[in-house]
């Protein structure tokens, strides 16, 4: 089988599913490339990577808009014009919805890696969710194998390609995260707490800045990850040097373990918010670092249950600030969401893609 993998962005860097699907990849022997749409400024030469669009910037605006019809379009005549390409691994819809035109004519093999349903992502006018869920529904059910993060996104219930690999990381990237962790300078006595990934508004970026501002310097506060809005702009101003910029999933995890405390809300009146699987969680479960989250997601039930995370409403930077001044006062509180997190098991998530990955391999064959 020849896996050809269909994304955005610097596979290795900016996207750390990509990054840990081409280790599970070359661990089952499985020869690969990267098609991607670079929206990156300084795009550098990358192992195993073929830039088929470079257009537009990271965001929104008419200027992406039109990069997205762009490559939805070019990725059609691409992945058509090549019949034996072989097996297509697309990073979200843009990237498999070509796949699954070209199927709809020819027979083309696609695994459908749908991370994020764009029909909830936004808060569509009616008429235009129900248009995006049926061509959802369309991409899927076409799909050789269609794979998410949790059974929250597991709509078409009825399918028998659903697969659920959850956003839990991969054991060699905690294995190189613990070296880096353990190579790192000593660390001030304060308590530290982690800001990282995508920081957006949709993500809690005014409130873990009020927060960041209200603490006083009490409180360590480390950030690495994409900036998106000004409220993140100026998070990561107040932070300095502390601030690392986009990191590897390694060094994030790294930075993950040498935290005392993770941050990780969600806006829940964002439908995919309240069904959010991320990356956050399971890392912290699987690495037993306690993580603040908000009510309204529905997701987080089963950390709620175990007390394995502390809450704070959406929104509210002066109730973070309290709760984190009063951890930091009281480190046991640390120790009791630790026990929590213990009690927590999920698969780790090379082991669970490695049985995609070798289902495949037999349709393929």
């Amino acid at each position: 089988m020849q896996a050809i993998i269909l994304g955005q962005g610097n596979p290795y860097l900016k996207n750390p599913y990509l990054s840990k699907l081409s280790k599970v990849l070359d661990s089952a022997s499985v020869p690969y490339e990267f098609w991607i749409w670079s929206r990156d400024k300084q795009a550098q030469a990358l192992p195993k990577v073929k830039v088929l669009l470079s257009f537009g910037s990271w965001g929104g605006g008419a200027v992406n808009a039109l990069g997205y019809a762009v490559w939805v379009a070019w990725l059609t005549l691409r992945v058509f014009a090549q019949p034996r390409a072989g097996v297509y691994f697309c990073s979200r819809l843009d990237a498999a919805l070509p796949c699954a035109i070209v199927a709809s004519v020819r027979r083309c093999q696609y695994v459908f890696l749908d991370r994020d349903k764009l029909s909830k992502s936004y808060a569509w006018p009616t008429s235009v969710k129900r248009a995006i869920e049926a061509i959802e529904r369309f991409v899927g059910r076409r799909a050789a194998l269609h794979v998410v993060p949790g059974d929250s996104r597991a709509t078409d219930n009825d399918s028998d390609n659903i697969r659920v690999v959850r956003n839990t990381p991969h054991t060699e990237v905690i294995e190189r995260a613990r070296q880096l962790a353990a190579a790192m300078p000593a660390r001030q006595d304060k308590l530290r707490v982690l800001i990282s990934g995508l920081i957006s508004p949709e993500r809690g970026a005014r409130m873990m800045r009020e927060a960041v501002q209200a603490t006083g310097g009490r409180i360590e506060f480390v950030g690495a990850g994409r900036l998106l809005g000004e409220d993140a702009q100026r998070l990561a101003e107040g932070m300095g040097a502390n601030y690392r910029g986009i990191v590897s999933n390694e060094d994030a995890l790294a930075l993950l373990l040498s935290a005392d405390l993770v941050l990780a809300f969600y806006d829940p009146a964002l439908e995919i918010n309240r069904l959010a699987e991320p990356n956050k969680w399971f890392d912290c479960a699987a690495l037993q670092i306690p993580f603040f989250t908000n009510p309204g997601l529905l997701t987080s039930a089963p950390f709620e249950q175990h007390q394995a995370c502390f809450m704070c409403d959406y929104g509210d930077g002066e109730q973070l600030a309290r709760q984190l001044l009063r951890i930091a006062e009281d480190r046991s509180l640390l120790e009791h969401r630790r026990a929590g997190l213990r009690q927590l098991r999920y698969e780790a998530w090379d082991t669970a893609m490695a049985r995609v990955i070798a289902e495949c391999t037999r349709l393929a064959a």
